[in-house]
């Protein structure tokens, strides 16, 4: 069957559309990606040894993402880099400071000095899709 010139146009339009539609919701999730990942810290410490930055990073109701909320890393030595666990919620939330010569964090989420990488100690914990986007360090979640 051959789509006639109204029929084919009508197609393209609709086509146009969607990528169209397509187009600004991509922009739409980079901007509030960005505006996630750049958020000020409602709480920061600094560890015993003075090089690493603790900052619990809420990301408020964007998204519907209420009471959740992600751990910022910053290490001194390389303050352009800031290391980012996946979102929790804030109800876990321990900000009382842990560092052996291993690992630096705080209660339920640990980082890896010599890694680079987040180990999750959350119960409870769930994975949430813009884990893909707000989180850029390599992690596992302990089971218990």
């Amino acid at each position: 069957m051959f789509l006639s010139g109204v029929g084919l146009s009508k197609h393209k339009n609709a086509i146009f559309r969607g990528a169209l539609l397509l187009v600004v919701l991509v922009a739409l999730l980079i901007v509030v990606v960005n505006k996630i990942c750049n958020f000020p810290a409602n709480v920061t410490n600094i560890d015993t040894s003075g090089r690493y930055i603790l900052q619990n990073v809420p990301v408020g109701g964007i998204l519907g993402l209420g009471g959740m909320a992600y751990l910022r890393v910053v290490d001194k030595e390389h303050p352009e880099r800031a290391y980012r666990t996946p979102l929790y919620s804030t109800q876990s939330l321990d900000m009382r400071l842990f560092e052996d010569d291993k690992s630096v964090g705080v209660y339920w989420l640990y980082f890896n000095k010599e890694e680079k990488t987040f180990e999750i100690a959350m119960p409870q914990w769930e994975w949430h899709w813009l884990n893909l986007f707000i989180s850029n360090t390599p992690y596992v979640h302990l089971e218990n």
